[in-house]
């Protein structure tokens, strides 16, 4: 379908998508009676009935699984005519399995895909997804219309569409969240906060007035150098080095090891460490964060989404505040694809599987259903009115029996109800943020790896082993850059640079602004 077609009946679909909008069922109102009704009326698949099977990555497997794909069927087979099967793999498996079947050509339907695991990069390379344009106009109008054309030429690879966006934060808006407790004791201004560097005078505060080290970071390490930070676009985040200014309309990728921005962010991280604000030997994730909860670090420095606070606070245990830091937002194509649901090209009934992608989209009661699970079982009402949830007496989540914790995966993130009162508003705060970022001269392409796979891998190696150790501040700049830009070229970096910006051209000619 061409690019006219989509906007000439995109209007037309704008208004049929009202019509497919879901009710919520009415939820038990105690966990007793939920369980009740969903023995009493857990839906069998029947002859007349479309089996569409979801498979994703999970942090293991609730115990309350089959209690959740019954309830989402209950409305699913009324609704559309599919009976939904759920299979969450385990995330240290899922990208080989996934990989191992799609390859040996198995039948398939919705995949969980991104940048990161079961790579959509390689899956479309290999013929293994479904061409979706056609598809979401005439199954999922809802969903299409749902997010800027600019946000779905994201996903688009030779100008045709293979993966559903999940919406959540596109940008990544790299910023600091300080302890409040200790940014009031030490005279912490956020609002003269613009850059790292002015984090300093207060770090050094709390380093002396507490006796710790103030920044979080968890092993192996971490630095400054966070591209959209610097303005940059990846381009490819499997390619650490690679990368091109986002407003760049030269299209010219460069390394970026090579750059002033690079240099500065690494002599900042270096500093901290020296100083005593980062440490010079992360602990584990676990114990980091263990560490975090007693009080022994100040700061994180994430991307500071509206709500972040809140969710540090959950995590942690102390208030927070929160400071975005990157001006302008950048809208780029890792940002914007970091999670998505595709169909695979073998699914017999890929209208079906993209009927069911609507609904993970667009019925709020089938997102949360999937999200939280079941109401009166998993979560309860705090504040109905304003969409806040929370966990039963007695339950937490780390005993819930029923708590995926990977919203970011299903769907559309802004129809989750929120977890606390301070979060209320902050999914419109964040779709603000994604459809006002600054789209990257590249936002859409995507690099073909197949010509570079030899020189991606050969400079991965080294980069881990001669640049990570500067960017993560263990390593002056001065003393170590020189030797880790000579061993990348040796790679092989200049080949894939020269070879990206090849792709970049060819793509800009098929792809005029």
């Amino acid at each position: 379908m061409t690019r006219h077609r989509v906007l000439a009946v995109l209007s037309v679909l704008l208004v049929a998508s009202l019509v497919l909008t879901a009710c919520p069922a009415p939820a038990p109102a105690d966990s007793a009676a939920a369980e009740g009704q969903q023995e009493a009326a857990a839906p069998m698949p029947s002859d007349d009935l479309v089996n569409i099977t979801y498979s994703y990555g999970s942090r293991g497997i609730p115990a309350d699984l089959q209690m959740v794909e019954d309830a989402m069927n209950e409305i699913l087979h009324e609704k559309i005519g599919v009976h939904l099967t759920l299979e969450p793999i385990d995330f240290g498996a899922f990208n080989d399995k996934m990989q191992l079947r799609l390859s040996a050509g198995e039948e398939c339907d919705i995949i969980f895909t991104a940048p990161w695991i079961n790579s959509y990069a390689n899956n479309v390379a290999n013929g293994v997804l479904a061409p979706l344009d056609d598809l979401l106009l005439d199954h999922a109008p809802g969903l299409w219309g749902s997010m800027p054309a600019t946000t779905w030429d994201a996903a688009r690879v030779n100008g045709v569409i293979y993966g559903v966006i999940n919406q959540q934060i596109f940008p990544k808006p790299w910023g600091v969240h300080p302890r409040k407790d200790l940014a009031e004791k030490y005279g912490l201004n956020l609002d003269s906060v613009s850059k790292w560097e002015d984090m300093e005078p207060w770090l050094a505060d709390v380093r002396d007035g507490e006796g710790i080290t103030p920044v979080f970071v968890a092993a192996p390490g971490r630095g400054l150098f966070l591209s959209q930070y610097y303005g940059f676009d990846p381009l490819d985040d499997g390619i650490h080095f690679l990368g091109m200014k986002a407003d760049d309309e030269s299209l010219t990728a460069v390394n970026m090891v090579e750059t002033v921005e690079f240099q500065m962010a690494a002599e900042t991280t270096k500093r901290w460490v020296d100083e005593g604000y980062m440490p010079l030997e992360p602990l584990p994730n676990d114990e980091a964060q263990s560490a975090f909860r007693a009080g022994q670090y100040a700061m994180g420095y994430h991307v500071e989404k509206p709500g972040n606070d809140v969710e540090s606070q959950n995590a942690y245990g102390f208030e927070f505040l929160l400071k975005n830091l990157t001006v302008p937002l950048i809208l780029d194509t890792a940002g914007a694809t970091a999670t998505m649901n595709a169909i695979c090209s073998t699914s017999e009934n890929p209208g079906k599987a993209m009927e069911v992608l609507e609904e993970f989209n667009t019925n709020v009661h089938i997102y949360n259903l999937l999200s939280r699970g079941i109401e009166g079982v998993h979560w309860v009402w705090e504040d109905e009115a304003n969409q806040v949830m929370r966990y039963p007496e007695g339950v937490d989540g780390s005993t819930s029996s029923y708590n995926p914790n990977t919203d970011w995966m299903f769907g559309n993130q802004f129809n989750a109800y929120y977890r606390d009162a301070k979060q209320v508003g902050a999914w419109e705060a964040t779709k603000e943020m994604n459809d006002t970022a600054f789209p990257s001269e590249a936002l859409g392409f995507v690099v073909d790896r197949e010509p570079i796979k030899t020189e991606i891998a050969q400079t991965s190696a080294v980069y881990d082993e001669f640049v990570l150790p500067i960017q993560y501040g263990w390593v002056a700049y001065a003393d170590g850059a020189a030797e880790a830009i000579e061993k990348l070229n040796e790679a092989g970096a200049q080949t894939i640079i020269n070879e990206v910006n090849r792709q970049l051209q060819e793509w800009r000619a098929k792809n005029p602004r």
